[in-house]
């Protein structure tokens, strides 16, 4: 979903290197890699990186658990509450004498496309007078993913489209509708800061080699996308409203020495690239996440950076890249803040339990449009929203455009 260097032609040289060579190759040529870099080829590589061979990463049988893998319920409450959206949408349109519109409803980084099939079936279902007018489309760079895609979605025809960048999504008009992400965010790679008390300033983990394994190693300098912080002044500009007129000078005597502070310029940049592609409409996201309070937080200073393979944590972020899930909280500030800059007007940040929670009263409210709520049904609510599952591990961010 961000801007990727690797390009198909060193996907596909002869005969092919494993994510540990490639790793070791590129930092003997440029040196010790950024951790946003080291995430990047861990995660993303065309044909070693985590996502892109591992079709069966979540679920039960997988190394993480998301509220797809509940059942198909989480993709009903959120066609019912797409429909509703786009319904509003759809009256504004034929207001404005353009009734016959199509709306959009825009899904980034489905996977294997479990959560659009969901989605479709209930709109098929419950709305064929709204299935007839939504285009549905899946942004995703991945050849392998669109792959997989299509052939759980091949049954909705040319229903479904897909594009690789937001770039293509602009060429093709925008979008009237909904887009959402689901648990996106937090793969986005991160730049990992630490506070030198003695210094006074900030410096920046990399990754070099160490025989057959990867260690963590000072940086000389940091990386471009995160240099403004090493200004004195430079004070979490764009993480809240708080904190832009303070200053790290403020901060230093609060801040233990080694404290981390993880950076995703990739998820900021591209979340203001969404929400500049919404012409009208909702932008959604459901991800782990923070606020800025959390962040700057000296009682927990080791950072949110973490890794899991078969639903474990595991202690060594660095071994085995390709095998193993590597994800950092989202800083909701920030990407808050990204969209608003595009001209988005926040609309609530919550947690998932309360989002989904309303979704379902209106449901039992209306059973003849979304269908009856059966026990099955039931189990699978009580995992998406009680506090104990999945209810509070996630929020839920909303932006509008009018």
């Amino acid at each position: 979903m961000f801007r990727r260097v690797i390009t198909n032609s060193e996907a596909d040289c002869k005969p092919s290197p494993s994510m540990e060579e490639i790793l070791r190759e590129e930092i003997a040529r440029c040196g010790p890699l950024p951790c946003a870099r080291f995430m990047e080829l861990a995660l993303y590589h065309p044909e070693h990186g985590y996502y892109e061979r591992n079709r069966a990463a979540v679920g039960q049988r997988g190394d993480f658990y998301t509220s797809v893998s509940v059942g198909e319920l989480f993709g009903q409450l959120l066609a019912f509450q797409f429909a509703e959206w786009l319904t509003e949408l759809g009256t504004r349109n034929a207001e404005r004498g353009m009734a016959d519109a199509p709306l959009q409803v825009v899904e980034a980084g489905a996977h294997d496309g479990q959560l659009a099939e969901d989605i479709l079936l209930w709109l098929r279902k419950r709305r064929p007078d709204l299935m007839d007018r939504v285009e549905y489309w899946i942004l995703d760079p991945s050849e392998r993913r669109q792959e997989w895609q299509r052939g759980r979605l091949s049954m909705f025809g040319s229903r479904v489209r897909w594009f690789a960048n937001w770039g293509e999504v602009q060429q093709a008009g925008g979008v009237t509708g909904v887009i959402f992400a689901n648990e996106l965010l937090d793969a986005f790679p991160v730049h990992r800061l630490a506070w030198s008390a003695a210094e006074q300033r900030w410096f920046e983990w990399g990754v070099r080699s160490m025989g057959e394994r990867f260690i963590w190693t000072r940086l000389p300098e940091l990386h471009a996308n995160v240099a403004a912080l090493a200004q004195p002044s430079a004070a979490l500009g764009n993480l809240d409203e708080a904190l832009r007129e303070s200053s790290w000078a403020s901060l230093a005597p609060v801040l233990p020495d080694g404290f981390i502070l993880e950076l995703a310029p990739f998820a900021e940049l591209w979340w203001n690239i969404a929400a500049q592609s919404l012409r009208a409409g909702k932008l959604l996201t459901f991800d782990y996440g923070h606020t800025t309070g959390e962040v700057i937080n000296p009682t927990k200073p080791a950072g949110t950076l973490r890794a899991y393979r078969d639903h474990q944590l595991v202690d060594d972020i660095l071994a085995a890249p390709g095998t193993q899930d590597i994800t950092a909280h989202v800083s909701f500030a920030v990407i808050t803040h990204a969209g608003e800059r595009a001209g988005l007007a926040t609309t609530e940040l919550t947690e998932q339990s309360r989002f989904l929670t309303r979704i379902a009263q209106r449901t039992m409210q209306q059973p003849a449009a979304f269908g009856e709520w059966t026990r099955e049904r039931g189990r699978q609510f009580q995992t998406l929203a009680h506090p104990d599952h999945l209810g509070r591990s996630f929020s839920a961010l909303l932006q509008e455009r009018a």
